[in-house]
């Protein structure tokens, strides 16, 4: 309940006021304001809901290329292919993602759609893995074994019965690795790959650095928010990948 109230914020992230700069959480302001006057709890508010955004699209983007990828691969039966593939991503496996992350915004730019194909290709290498598995694993069936003895089109196979079963565990998998790209979105703003004004929750707790001592609520506002928010969806998500 407490996360969903920093949702409902009325105050402009962006709206300058200097002579309310620098004021303690008050009811006006239930976050206090920053160096510019402008209201924290906005901000941080209007940052998390963009670094949803953000990493919401960037995981379907991930997903998508994933499932295209290894479909893709199945039906026409490339082995050779495949194994060419496979050197690559495995490359990109053994690099840490949040350099993958912070090279790839750093090349394309500041912009949503840098942070948002930068998250992408962090997901995507062990994404890929992870649908590959689940189809070979469902693949491997007994009963979808017996629909290929009986002269099922493999195709008809693959969407009709492969997709129902391996499905629920490729979504349970990108539910948890949505909140994953949530995190990494903020560190990416953090270090800077993000364009002011506009609020980004990462940028928030940079800047609230040199003030930290003396005005606290610059950093907790925007820390606790996102922690709060990290640890809901984690918990929400795998109470519903138990639940499954």
């Amino acid at each position: 309940m407490g996360l969903a109230l920093c949702f409902l914020v009325f105050h402009d992230p962006l709206k300058v006021t200097p002579e309310t700069a620098l004021k303690p959480p008050s009811f006006t302001f239930p976050g206090g304001t920053d160096r510019l006057g402008r209201d924290v709890l906005a901000r941080a508010s209007s940052g998390f809901k963009a670094s949803l955004g953000v990493a919401g699209t960037a995981e379907m983007i991930s997903l998508g290329a994933s499932l295209f990828a290894n479909l893709l691969l199945l039906l026409l039966a490339k082995v050779r292919l495949k194994a060419l593939l496979s050197v690559p991503l495995l490359a990109l496996r053994t690099v840490p993602p949040f350099l993958t992350g912070l090279a790839l915004a750093a090349l394309l730019g500041a912009t949503n759609w840098g942070l948002i194909i930068a998250l992408a290709m962090i997901s995507f290498p062990f994404e890929v893995a992870v649908v590959e598995e689940e189809i070979n694993a469902s693949i491997e069936m007994p009963h979808i074994e017996g629909a290929r003895a009986i002269g099922l089109p493999f195709y008809m196979i693959l969407f009709r019965h492969v997709g129902t079963i391996a499905a629920p565990r490729i979504m349970r998998y990108a539910l948890l690795d949505f909140v994953g790209l949530v995190a990494f979105e903020a560190l990416l703003g953090f270090v800077g790959m993000t364009r002011p004004p506009a609020p980004s929750i990462g940028a928030e707790i940079y800047n609230a650095g040199p003030y930290v001592a003396t005005y606290p609520w610059l950093f907790l506002v925007p820390g606790l928010l996102l922690a709060a928010g990290l640890i809901v969806f984690n918990a929400g998500f795998a109470r519903l990948v138990k639940g499954r």
